[in-house]
């Protein structure tokens, strides 16, 4: 039933959710409807949002063919937890907290990845 998986998928949505809202309201604010009108801020709210959507579902389907394949339940809440503290030190760091944020974020998901896919090699080629 993939209720690991929905769990982070669910998490994930919401932050997702709130980095879009955060665009509209920076575009509301500085009134630039595309692009990032030059502003910083907003490009930063733009690329925060874009980089999860660009991490985040690959990581999900990892998580998704890993729990249908009878992965260790242990190995994918370590994969939610990277992917869903990744998104959020990465959002923290890229919007104004400390760069050592989003370097964290950014390594986590990577570290999500890479040991979501082999343990998905291993559980295939076994």
């Amino acid at each position: 039933m993939f209720l690991t998986t929905a769990l982070y998928a669910a998490l994930a949505a919401l932050i997702i959710l709130a980095l879009a809202a955060n665009v509209v309201r920076l575009r509301l604010r500085h009134g630039v409807s595309l692009g990032d009108g030059g502003r910083g801020e907003l490009n930063r709210a733009i690329r925060a949002h874009g980089n999860a959507v660009e991490y985040t579902p690959v990581i999900l389907i990892l998580m998704a063919l890993l729990e249908g394949n009878n992965g260790n339940h242990l190995a994918l809440h370590l994969y939610g937890c990277l992917l869903v503290g990744g998104r959020l030190a990465h959002a923290w760091g890229l919007m104004g907290g400390p760069v050592r944020a989003r370097q964290l974020g950014i390594v986590s998901n990577w570290v999500a990845l890479l040991a979501g896919a082999v343990h998905l090699l291993v559980l295939v080629l076994a």
